[in-house]
């Protein structure tokens, strides 16, 4: 009895150390990726080194690429963040019970309304990387996939609602669409045209609305 009560104190010994040591771990990883971002926004992606990055964290090259990897990871990792962040799950959830058409078309505005809002610093990154590293190219491509996709479920639910333009079919909506909320658009029209959030949401959402809805 007295043997089995050692062994059970010393396995719990070991899962507490084990526990401590995977918090410990986390807790790195998310440091690493803390100064990565920062410095990926203030520097930009190509002039950023794993060195700073190591440095602001306070560990070491080895230890960055042992908890998160290469630099290119560095941006798959924070380029995981954005709809989190974002909260783009949350709005796109309400497509499929949203019935004015209205409120339908301003939902990919408010989507890149709330990812240049909270996350303007991690797309800038990935786009940055990707110009630099052609490994990160498919990162991009698999956010713009998911953007069409969105806006194809936009195109089908305004559809649905017999709410498109006449003769304008869901492909063609869903790639007007995509087009107007493109988060490249949105960068372009912020940083050359000095749009602010407000008045992109605004323009988004309007000129999809003359683009696609059919006009009573």
């Amino acid at each position: 009895m007295v043997k089995r009560e050692s062994e059970n104190a010393e396995e719990d010994g070991r899962s507490g150390l084990r526990g401590r040591r995977a918090v410990q771990a986390e807790q790195t990883r998310l440091e690493i990726l803390g100064a990565a971002r920062r410095h990926f926004a203030s520097k930009g992606y190509a002039a950023t080194s794993l060195k700073e990055i190591a440095a602001d964290a306070g560990v070491s090259v080895q230890t960055v690429y042992d908890s998160v990897g290469s630099k290119p990871e560095l941006v798959r990792r924070l380029n995981d963040l954005v709809d989190v962040e974002a909260g783009v799950g949350e709005i796109a959830m309400t497509i499929g019970t949203e019935s004015d058409p209205a409120v339908l078309v301003g939902i990919p505005a408010k989507v890149t309304r709330r990812i240049v809002e909270r996350c303007d610093d991690l797309v800038r990154a990935s786009f940055d990387g990707a110009r630099a590293e052609p490994d990160l190219a498919p990162l991009t491509e698999e956010a713009g996939r998911r953007h069409r996709g969105g806006a194809k479920v936009v195109a089908r639910r305004l559809a649905s609602l017999k709410a498109l333009e006449p003769g304008l079919s869901v492909d063609a909506a869903a790639n007007t669409i995509a087009a107007l909320s493109d988060i490249r658009l949105a960068l372009i029209l912020i940083d050359d045209h000095g749009f602010d959030l407000d008045r992109l949401e605004e323009w988004i959402a309007t000129t999809t609305t003359r683009a696609v809805l059919r006009r009573h």
